[in-house]
């Protein structure tokens, strides 16, 4: 994927199930203005695990103000979806305070636009709805503001281009 900007697909359509078996959308966040952060992640990935304490330190510091995090659980290994019961007492014990959407990979990839073949995944979309970056792997913290530092797409971009190579889109 190119950091060109790209306007949010029509596949944020795709009805998601959250935690207490509410149907929500990804139009319903992005494209609203504010900065969505979407994780796409599972429980059993210890990758994922670590980047928990920062996504949700991020969204408390900003979901009232410019900000969100969305989740996109999947099952792990399986890339099947989780179990509600297990996510939502793995929620609880993680503090986690951003919304959870239950996906497979197959419906990740139908939100996404491209398959899902590891995680974590994270996307950033700016107020106006355009991705303006993609990271395969582990965020923190100090990523997520910088990439919100400057409320411009275009300062996203450059941030991206300094990342660590590990961290670096496709």
């Amino acid at each position: 994927m190119s950091f060109s900007q790209t306007a949010f697909s029509e596949a944020h359509n795709i009805i998601l199930e959250d935690l207490d078996g509410n149907q929500h959308s990804l139009d319903e966040y992005i494209g609203k203005g504010k900065w969505v952060v979407v994780n796409i992640w599972a429980t059993a990935c210890p990758y994922c695990r670590n980047e928990l304490f920062d996504l949700t330190v991020f969204h408390e510091g900003h979901h009232n103000k410019d900000a969100i995090v969305i989740g996109l659980t999947l099952d792990w290994p399986s890339f099947g979806f989780p179990d509600k019961d297990y996510l939502a007492n793995f929620a609880l014990d993680y503090f986690i305070n951003y919304p959870l959407l239950m996906v497979d990979a197959e419906l990740a990839s139908e939100v996404i636009g491209k398959p899902v073949n590891m995680i974590p995944l994270t996307f950033f979309y700016n107020p106006e709805g355009i991705l303006v970056l993609r990271i395969n792997g582990v965020v923190n913290e100090e990523m997520l503001e910088q990439a919100i530092k400057k409320k411009d797409s275009s300062y996203a971009i450059q941030w991206a281009e300094q990342i660590p190579p590990e961290f670096k889109p496709e």
